[in-house]
């Protein structure tokens, strides 16, 4: 009977740890809450100006990625670079409580949030094309690197022989 019931415990215990860990994981990180105050004139400019950058650093990115296209681990980088600037977007609107309906310069925090949520659709829409990319045509970029670098290396091969 004590064994069954050490038996039992053990069982319990890894149950209770791995709704834990999938209960943790899908809630996703903490986030601490935003202040009260909400934000002023100058901070709502650096919000718009913090904004600008996210979505430039999101365009410069999306032809970086069309660069390094060929290499094994590109469209990796890009989900790892992807899930971080998101959360970057995130913490920003929290930060300049775009989505806090009430308060002072409530239509530049709309406007804000607005032009938040156009950078996000447009960085969805990158994000489905790298994915439909990845998925279907990865392999073609890959063997263009590999032929490029192949004729490449027999240029300079025919030109040490001369």
């Amino acid at each position: 009977m004590a064994l069954w019931v050490t038996y039992l415990a053990v069982l319990a215990l890894a149950l209770g740890v791995l709704v834990t860990s999938v209960v943790r994981h899908l809630r996703g990180p903490h986030r601490p809450q935003p202040s009260a105050e909400l934000p002023t004139r100058a901070a709502l400019r650096v919000c718009a100006t913090e904004l600008t950058a996210l979505h430039r650093e999101q365009n410069l990115r999306a032809w970086r990625l069309s660069e390094d296209v060929g290499e094994g681990d590109a469209i990796a980088r890009w989900e790892a670079w992807a899930r971080d600037w998101e959360q970057r977007v995130d913490d920003l609107a929290d930060r300049c409580r775009l989505d806090a309906g009430e308060g002072d310069l409530r239509a530049g925090r709309e406007s804000l949030a607005r032009a938040r949520d156009a950078v996000l659709a447009l960085h969805r829409a990158y994000r489905a094309q790298v994915n439909r990319f990845g998925q279907e045509d990865a392999e073609l970029a890959s063997g263009a690197r590999r032929a490029l670098g192949a004729a490449s290396d027999e240029v300079q091969r025919e030109q040490e022989r001369q």
